[in-house]
């Protein structure tokens, strides 16, 4: 009976902890780099041509097409203002930037609907 028992308590367990371990993962998904803000996940994916910008908000992927995206680049002290565009999905397209160790890139989502803003900061290694 005391087995019994014992199984029956770490199954409760794991099944406890499963949603706790499922919500706010942090692994990029895309092959970017991610930073996490409250309930908010995003996803920098920077490539030869094109930037790309996933935004995850908790644990439900945000609708591109109602909302705006802009990303402020410092590189060095020079900003630069980047306005994406949604595509398909939670996903932004932008031009590429290069972007040397150091530089920080700063993210606004706005919801068109409710105004609501969403925001992190990438430092690029």
């Amino acid at each position: 009976m005391k087995k019994i028992l014992t199984a029956a308590l770490a199954v409760t367990i794991a099944l406890m902890a499963q949603p706790i371990l499922a919500h706010g993962l942090t692994q990029p998904r895309h092959g970017g780099i991610v930073s996490m803000s409250g309930e908010t996940l995003f996803e920098l994916v920077m490539k030869p041509k094109t930037l790309e910008l996933y935004v995850i908000d908790d644990d439900d992927p945000v609708v591109a097409s109602g909302m705006t995206a802009k990303l402020t680049v410092n590189i060095g002290g020079k900003l630069q203002n980047i306005m994406l565009k949604p595509a398909s999905g939670n996903r932004f397209d932008g031009p590429a930037i290069k972007a040397p160790a150091g530089t920080k890139i700063a993210v606004l989502v706005i919801d068109k609907k409710s105004q609501a803003h969403l925001g992190t900061t990438f430092t690029i290694k």
